[in-house]
């Protein structure tokens, strides 16, 4: 992700109060990486549990232009950003899923919490307002979250039809005062095997955020909130026992709020996705 800003005296640290330091603005450039093993134990014959486990990687670098776009070096040190590489667990998701046949018509449903395993900061804000170095990346949400999801599935003929819904609920704010925004995420999408066991698809999907909180407050500067669409296309191939899969999404629109006091440029050109899986019976069980 890429995201460019103007800052100004005093938001740009504690170098105002030393000399009247130019406006200038911040180019950072965000790659967000996250390997996710899912365990999932099939309990009964259409319900299973299942255990998703995230591990985050996220590297930032950041260059400094004056208004001009003409690059510069700061010389003394930036208390909202920085080159830097990060790692750590994000939260679990646990949840319970079941599923139902209804005239042709494959339902699947899931109900799930997240757990407050990710790491989390305090109050940015309040910590730049005060002049100290502080981190805007959450690797959790410090909170348990509902989650929320309906699949629906038809097969016709060789191609299968698929819509689905998901919702990661925020309903409180954690002990730094910070409160996710709800995440909500639908979609469809159509595929089937076009040759020697390769199953290809291509899928739409719309995902909004709510902006987040601190301390019950909208920060005007902060995840005010957005709305993307993305078109996807993927890709699965058995090998071995294993099903191997590529996915590809596009954002094709994107609505993101902000606001003139703190106007901001954000952009992605892609998410990409590759998955492995692999199927199999417990020692000891029928």
């Amino acid at each position: 992700m890429r995201i460019v800003h103007p800052s100004h005296c005093p938001d740009i640290g504690p170098i105002c109060q030393v000399r009247p330091e130019p406006p200038q603005l911040h180019d950072q450039v965000f790659y967000v990486t996250e390997l996710r093993p899912i365990l999932e134990y099939q309990a009964l014959d259409r319900m299973s549990v299942e255990l998703q486990l995230p591990l985050r990687l996220s590297v930032t670098t950041v260059r400094y232009l004056r208004l001009d776009g003409t690059p510069f070096e700061p010389d003394y040190e930036n208390i909202h950003h920085r080159n830097e590489t990060l790692v750590g667990p994000g939260d679990p998701w646990l949840s319970a899923r079941g599923s139902l046949e209804v005239g042709g018509f494959e339902l699947l449903g899931r109900l799930g919490v997240t757990l407050p395993v990710g790491r989390t900061e305090e109050n940015p804000f309040a910590l730049g307002a005060a002049g100290l170095p502080h981190q805007h990346v959450q690797f959790g949400t410090g909170t348990f979250n509902p989650l929320l999801g309906l699949e629906i599935a038809r097969g016709f003929g060789g191609v299968q039809l698929r819509a689905h819904g998901q919702a990661q609920l925020s309903l409180y704010e954690n002990r730094h005062g910070y409160r996710a925004g709800t995440r909500i995420l639908g979609g469809v999408e159509v595929g089937g095997q076009v040759w020697q066991g390769l199953h290809v698809a291509g899928s739409v999907d719309v995902f909004s955020e709510a902006p987040e909180r601190w301390d019950g407050v909208i920060q005007q500067d902060g995840n005010l909130g957005r709305t993307d669409v993305l078109a996807g296309a993927s890709l699965a191939y058995p090998v071995g026992g294993f099903a191997l899969s590529l996915g590809l999404k596009v954002p094709v629109y994107q609505h993101i709020i902000q606001t003139e006091e703190h106007p901001s440029q954000l952009s992605y050109p892609a998410i990409v996705n590759l998955g492995v899986q692999r199927t199999f019976d417990l020692p000891g069980r029928p």
